[in-house]
């Protein structure tokens, strides 16, 4: 029996992971204060400074990450997020997983969770109307037309603590079903994949590369 190759390979560059850890601890924190305005406004005043603060780093952010969408690498780009028939089959596979408790196997995949990656561009959406709700009501507009911003804002912070505590909960579940470090791999950058020797193929010799791109795990020949 072949012994796995095991590779750790780069994949997030250091401008995304900044975005990620600083839209990450920034949405903890709103969420936080944005709650305990609402249950306990006696302490609105002193809550309000940490809530704008903290907002302020959410859009610096999630500007940068906007802005890589279309001048970043291409694991930061648009066209990494954007659905394809293999990257929806994916999809299905790792939901799969989840109702499964992952009794049916994660899928492999280079950069992107193929799931995700869709709730990602939703996310950035949600935050953006979030943000622009928010702004507006710094200013005192409470109606856009007929439309409350107090019930978009609201409604936004609820979108936002169900996909942070789904996050989360899923981060771990990939680190302990799967075999691609996915939490370390947002602090160094780097993925562990694993590519298995075929049985009915005999071994390699060292003189082998293993090539790696978004969709799937091919090997090559060195020239």
């Amino acid at each position: 029996m072949s012994t796995p190759e095991i590779r750790r390979l780069p994949v997030w560059g250091k401008a995304l992971r900044l975005c990620h850890w600083g839209m990450a601890l920034a949405t903890l924190i709103l969420l936080c204060s944005g709650g305990l305005i609402r249950w306990a406004p006696e302490r609105a005043q002193d809550l309000d400074e940490i809530h704008f603060a903290s907002a302020a780093v959410l859009i610096a952010a999630l500007a940068v990450r906007l802005w890589l969408l279309f001048a970043g690498k291409r694991t930061e780009q648009l066209g990494a997020l954007l659905p394809n028939r293999h990257r929806l089959a994916q999809a299905w596979a790792v939901l799969r997983s989840y109702l499964t408790l992952g009794k049916v196997r994660l899928p492999r995949w280079y950069a992107h969770n193929p799931l995700w990656a869709i709730l990602y561009l939703l996310l950035f959406i949600v935050l953006l109307a979030q943000v622009a709700s928010g702004l507006l009501l710094l200013n005192h507009i409470t109606l856009l037309g007929d439309l409350s911003l107090r019930h978009v804002h609201l409604l936004g912070y609820f979108v936002i603590l169900g996909f942070t505590a789904l996050h989360i909960l899923a981060s771990f579940f990939h680190d302990a079903k799967g075999d691609s470090s996915d939490i370390s791999a947002m602090v160094s950058g780097q993925r562990i994949f694993i590519v298995e020797e075929s049985p009915t193929q005999p071994p390699r010799d060292d003189n082998v590369v293993v090539t790696l791109g978004p969709a799937k795990f091919r090997k090559s020949e060195k020239p």
